[in-house]
């Protein structure tokens, strides 16, 4: 007897540049299509930045947003996601990201119940009382996939060692192909001083910044800030370059599809936010042999060891300010390699996509099977 494909469904609310969304695309890339009956559902937003999705053998679920105010599209969006999920019999749905995680199973019919995969992306252990109620209640309807050590342990301190048995940590898998470079970055002239990440107050590239404004008063660099600009804090960045006459010496873009032609100029790599989980941009800049600098926050499972394979600084802008002279003086003396060469072998060693979808078929696999689930 032959085994069904396993039907598996994405939801997201939409497909736009980030961590989450292109893990989701990692995913769908890596199941084989002989196994598997995929679909990718879009509940309340038709944008699509990831537009290979529509040459992978999938279906594709969007919901056709009209023009209301926010409650009303909130509405519609929930009833849209609620029709197409009791409409259709999936063995399994997988959602990334809080809100995602939040609406799929306070909507999905009861018959998905043990079948929800919710994949945790940040830190949680300062999301607010509501929140934490919600997960304790959630929780046992889903199956729960951290991907740091620090926020598995995290999320059971808020349900429960009960509920231990349906954690899970699985790192996220990094297109090593796609970022593989053979020698770090050259210089011609100027340091070339890079960040990839949506511009919001979590990403706290403000500081990044304001540590260029100052080191740029005694050493010849130029700074590339370079994420999705609708988030809200991408005014403040533009701001603060307009203020301080920086313009000559930082360039903001927006999300880039090419992003590794872009890792491959920087020479430096920082990581500013306050916290994450486990940050595809770290291992995407160490695979592209980058000189990388972590803040503390950012470095929840100390994926980088400071001054092995990378330096990490206590997310104070004078530490940074600190550790970007000591990556300068590094590169400047042609004595970054060793650290280099050890933040790439720690990156693709650890971080491949074959690794991450050895985990989730198994995953998905003892769901469908029932062979790791208590009930």
């Amino acid at each position: 007897m032959i085994d069904k494909k396993i039907k598996i469904c994405f939801v997201l609310s939409h497909l736009p540049q980030g961590g989450a969304e292109r893990q989701t695309i990692n995913l769908i890339k890596g199941l084989k299509a002989s196994d598997y009956e995929i679909t990718l559902l879009l509940y309340a937003n038709t944008e699509i930045f990831y537009r290979e999705v529509f040459e992978l053998p999938i279906k594709i679920i969007v919901n056709q947003t009209q023009k209301a105010n926010k409650v009303i599209r909130n509405l519609k969006n929930a009833f849209f996601l609620r029709k197409v999920l009791k409409d259709s019999d999936f063995d399994i749905l997988h959602t990334l990201l809080y809100h995602n995680g939040f609406w799929v199973r306070i909507l999905a019919p009861r018959k998905y119940k043990d079948r929800i995969i919710y994949s945790i992306r940040n830190t949680v252990d300062a999301i607010p009382w509501s929140s934490r109620l919600a997960e304790k209640i959630l929780v046992k309807k889903s199956i729960v996939v951290t991907n740091s050590q620090k926020v598995l342990e995290q999320y059971i301190d808020i349900v429960g060692e009960r509920h231990r048995f349906r954690v899970s940590n699985i790192y996220n898998g990094i297109e090593t192909a796609r970022f593989l470079c053979d020698e770090p970055p050259g210089i011609s002239g100027k340091t070339i001083i890079g960040t990839v990440g949506r511009q919001t107050a979590l990403k706290n590239q403000i500081q990044i910044l304001q540590a260029v404004n100052i080191i740029s008063k005694t050493k010849p660099v130029h700074f590339f800030l370079i994420g999705d600009k609708t988030q809200g804090r991408s005014v403040d960045n533009e701001r603060f370059v307009r203020d301080h006459q920086l313009s000559e010496i930082v360039t903001l873009l927006d999300s880039q599809h090419d992003i590794e032609t872009y890792y491959r100029k920087f020479n430096i790599f920082v990581l500013s936010s306050l916290n994450e989980s486990c940050p595809n941009v770290l291992f995407e800049a160490m695979l592209s042999k980058c000189l990388c600098i972590v803040s503390e926050g950012a470095n929840a499972d100390k994926f980088i060891s400071d001054g092995l394979n990378g330096l990490v600084y206590d997310g104070s802008l004078p530490m940074l300010v600190s550790k970007l002279n000591v990556a300068l003086e590094l590169i400047s003396g042609n004595k970054h390699h060793p650290m280099v060469n050890a933040g790439f072998d720690y990156a693709f060693q650890n971080f491949s996509t074959d690794s991450m979808m050895m985990k989730y078929n198994r995953l998905y696999n003892s769901i469908v099977h029932k062979t790791d689930i208590d009930g």
